[in-house]
């Protein structure tokens, strides 16, 4: 495995900063540089630290010349899943927060980072926030999300239907979860590879008791790319991942709330 590069050493800041943003690329080198840039752009001393992890092989990033954070590449020696990518990211997180970034997050609108500390300010309680992702193009508003059950797959068919007004997990393109609860839980399933890892942390934070919450004054633009509604194999990889979730949710409680 190849080293830690670090390419700053900030010092002393005048306050803590508050989140440690976790990158992972697949060979995505101009998203990823496009992404430092923007949030070098933010001049936010909350973003104490961000971690690039390169999935594949690839020269490490510039850090943009005006960025107030510290910048972290990793390389692995082979390629690996989401979670896994996210919790050796983890392992690098010193701040009392830890925020989960799709290289395709585009910040479209102000810095959301205020707005979902202010969320967490009124409300002690919440282990996990993020921001509404807005779809490129029309700015539409992506839907809350309610856990993804068979009878759930039914229901988003049969008219009338609606998504629910609170979310029961929040979409990995960009969370944000309290360092000690996701310690606490060991960080993401790595039985998951691709998808569904979310859903299960989402789960299982709200099963220690922490609320989650998508805060709707803070928006961002998801460039997604939908993979799996266009390649055979994401979609069964998608397949295998709700099969995975649906038997460890069964296995951990026959009677779970979640079905």
């Amino acid at each position: 495995m190849a080293p830690l590069s670090a390419v700053l050493d900030l010092g002393q800041q005048a306050s803590a900063p508050r989140v440690t943003v976790s990158v992972v690329s697949h060979g995505q080198r101009s998203l990823v540089a496009s992404l430092l840039a923007q949030l070098a752009d933010l001049h936010d001393s909350d973003i104490g630290r961000v971690v690039v992890v390169h999935n594949l092989p690839d020269d490490e990033l510039p850090r943009p010349q005006h960025a107030e954070f510290e910048l972290l590449q990793m390389h692995n020696e082979k390629p690996l899943g989401f979670s896994a990518n996210h919790n050796r990211a983890f392992a690098h997180c010193a701040t009392p927060w830890f925020a989960v970034l799709n290289p395709d997050i585009d910040f479209h609108f102000d810095n959301p980072f205020p707005v979902l500390f202010g969320a967490v300010a009124a409300e002690p309680r919440l282990g996990a926030v993020a921001p509404v992702l807005l779809q490129p193009g029309t700015l539409h508003a992506e839907p809350n999300r309610g856990v993804v059950t068979p009878l759930e797959l039914i229901r988003r068919r049969l008219p009338g239907w609606r998504p629910p007004a609170e979310p029961s997990w929040l979409v990995g393109a960009f969370m944000m979860v309290r360092a000690d609860v996701f310690a606490s839980l060991d960080g993401f399933d790595e039985r998951f590879r691709l998808y569904c890892e979310d859903i299960d942390l989402g789960l299982r934070v709200r099963d220690e008791g922490w609320g989650i919450q998508r805060v709707n004054g803070a928006r961002v633009v998801h460039q997604t790319q939908r993979s799996s509604h266009r390649r055979f194999k994401y979609t069964l990889m998608h397949l295998i991942s709700l099969l995975q979730l649906w038997f460890k949710l069964l296995r951990d409680c026959s009677c779970s709330p979640h079905f």
